[in-house]
């Protein structure tokens, strides 16, 4: 474990940036549930349909993206390109979900509706496959051991 410009590393990710996926998992849970919630009571109308999105990409999708960048890289030792996709998979998939929620909620009608509904699920689906190809490659790549580390390890 090592530490770098005050954070804390382990395995070559940042702890932060699973963090961040998981916490921003969490605000869609309780998002999804307020906004589920005032819609059975009848405050709001919404599709149903963008309520279970925001529990489904919002949620879910954003807690398998970090503990899978959190397991992946610690088991393989290898962080391979979370450095330069993660933060890029993040901003994706929230614009996705957001887009994709707006389009489906029935706030915006008709065709401008079903656009902005698919150009959230082509977000969602370009980070997803982005979020896969990240992680075949670090499966797949050879270990990258720090012989610091692995002293330090060794001597516990």
């Amino acid at each position: 474990m090592s530490y770098y410009a005050g954070k804390r590393r382990s395995s070559g990710v940042d702890s932060t940036l699973v963090v961040r996926f998981i916490a921003t998992s969490f605000v869609y849970l309780l998002a999804g549930l307020i906004i589920f919630a005032l819609n059975l009571l009848g405050v709001l109308n919404l599709n149903r349909d963008a309520i279970f999105v925001l529990w489904l990409f919002g949620s879910v999708i954003m807690i398998v993206f970090g503990l899978s960048y959190m397991f992946s890289s610690g088991l393989s030792r290898n962080s391979a390109l979370i450095n330069t996709t993660a933060g890029k998979e993040y901003l994706l998939l929230n614009g996705g979900v957001i887009l994709f929620f707006a389009g489906l909620s029935g706030a915006v009608t008709g065709q401008t509706g079903k656009a902005i509904a698919i150009i959230g699920l082509l977000a969602i689906i370009v980070t997803v496959t982005t979020h896969l190809i990240n992680i075949v490659l670090m499966a797949s790549a050879k270990r990258t051991i720090n012989v610091e580390n692995q002293k330090f390890n060794d001597d516990y």
